[in-house]
């Protein structure tokens, strides 16, 4: 008796081997078909999702593309002002001067850029008119023929 206590413990090891292969093969085959069927739905899922999506896909992309002419057309704007800017002040040293003697500041800054000349010209027109602002600004346009006196002179003119 005491030779099949050690084979009846070796025998039902053995069966219970067997049996938790049988049942973990089972299991993993039942988990396999969920998993597998899991995937076939996250697929078609995402398929239906891109499918609704469509539409604002297609609409994001052609506002991008507005929004992509937008900055070319404003980098356009902003070069044009800048060459403008600079062909005044070719075109009209003697108001840089102007500018130079009442603002160094702000002439410093039209140097840097010069696409800012457009926007001040209209102010500079209103201050030269303006003769208490030339006698505070020491811009005395109405003596001898000199560049400057041409601006006083056009704006009576």
């Amino acid at each position: 008796m005491i030779d099949l206590i050690p084979i009846g413990i070796v025998l039902s090891t053995v069966i219970s081997l067997v049996f938790t292969v049988y049942f973990v093969k089972r299991a993993s085959k039942g988990t396999r078909n969920t998993l597998e069927d899991l995937g076939r739905q996250l697929k078609q899922g995402i398929l239906d999702i891109n499918e609704q999506l469509k539409p604002i896909i297609d609409a994001n992309s052609r506002a991008m593309g507005v929004v992509s002419r937008l900055s070319d057309s404003g980098k356009m704007d902003k070069a044009l002002e800048s060459r403008i800017g600079k062909d005044l002040m070719g075109q009209n040293e003697d108001i840089l001067e102007v500018i130079k003697m009442a603002f160094p500041n702000v002439a410093e800054y039209i140097e840097d850029h010069p696409e800012a000349i457009t926007k001040l010209m209209p102010r500079l027109n209103t201050l030269i008119s303006d003769p208490e602002a030339r006698k505070r600004l020491n811009l005395d346009l109405s003596g001898a023929k000199s560049d400057l006196s041409r601006i006083w002179e056009d704006e009576r003119g």
